[in-house]
């Protein structure tokens, strides 16, 4: 129930802007759609064979929302264009009618190739858009764990634990499967999810609008159910840390940094950096 009112929200708030007198009618002033009505009003076209592009129209005009199996919604409109995002295996169009239902009708869709995609999706779940595992990135030339500059450095910049080093700080404090030879954690495009090799499982969920400082930061990356390896506050009784900034760096290696409470730019922040396992 609560899906379906955010959805109805979503439609009432598209039509109100999106509504043209002149060349679409009021849905006051029509009768519920059919499945086959709104099926006969929109085309949706796969742009590329294959492609996970696609154009949708309506005719007579008719505001509809398009979303994937999942229910992200990818376009509100009278027509326009669609990137579907990985793994797309159907489009769900849906219009709402004038006692507040809504009709849909579902359209399965075969994607071989994935072009226009946000960089974090092949970045976090790797070149084939599936699952990606991560470990301590041992070659990094600032260690692989610690502190520093909030807003100023992109790895450990104060206290810094190279590999030789950070299996003692997993022990001490409680984490003995996030060692250097043990350490893993795997991200997994459907549903999100998250394990690692401490035996939690979890989800993940990013917001690259969040971005705290241009240059130096993507947005966040939050975990829900688990943490990354040794993913916690040491100066804060070892808390665990939940939601950390992706810093800017490349498709096989992955920064994150979290900020002690109340730390402005320049203030106390951890770091962790790790690699895609080969």
């Amino acid at each position: 129930m609560i899906k379906k009112t955010y959805i109805t929200l979503a439609l009432a708030a598209g039509i109100l802007l999106s509504c043209d007198p002149m060349t679409e009618e009021s849905p006051a002033l029509r009768p519920n759609l059919t499945e086959s009505d709104l099926s006969s009003r929109v085309t949706l076209t796969q742009t590329n064979a294959g492609q996970n592009l696609f154009s949708f129209s309506t005719n007579p005009a008719l505001t509809v929302q398009i979303s994937d199996q999942d229910g992200n919604i990818l376009a509100t409109g009278t027509e326009g264009s669609i990137v579907g995002i990985p793994p797309l295996t159907s489009l769900t169009v849906r219009a709402i009618n004038q006692d507040a239902s809504i009709t849909s009708f579902t359209q399965e869709v075969t994607i071989n190739e994935y072009v226009n995609v946000p960089a974090i999706y092949r970045q976090l779940f790797g070149p084939d858009y599936t699952s990606r595992t991560w470990v301590w990135d041992t070659e990094a030339t600032d260690g692989v764990w610690g502190n520093g500059a909030y807003m100023n450095n992109t790895g450990p910049g104060w206290w810094i634990v190279q590999a030789a080093d950070l299996n003692q700080q997993a022990i001490d404090k409680g984490y003995t499967e996030d060692t250097i030879e043990k350490g893993w954690i795997r991200f997994t495009l459907a549903g999100r999810t998250v394990e690692t090799s401490r035996g939690e499982t979890g989800t993940i969920s990013w917001d690259l609008s969040a971005v705290v400082k241009e240059g130096w930061d993507i947005g966040t990356l939050s975990f829900s159910g688990t943490t990354p390896l040794l993913g916690i506050q040491p100066n804060a009784g070892n808390a665990k840390e939940y939601t950390y900034h992706i810093l800017v760096t490349d498709d096989n290696h992955l920064r994150l940094c979290a900020p002690e409470a109340g730390a402005g730019e320049g203030g106390t922040a951890w770091f962790w950096n790790f690699k895609a396992k080969e």
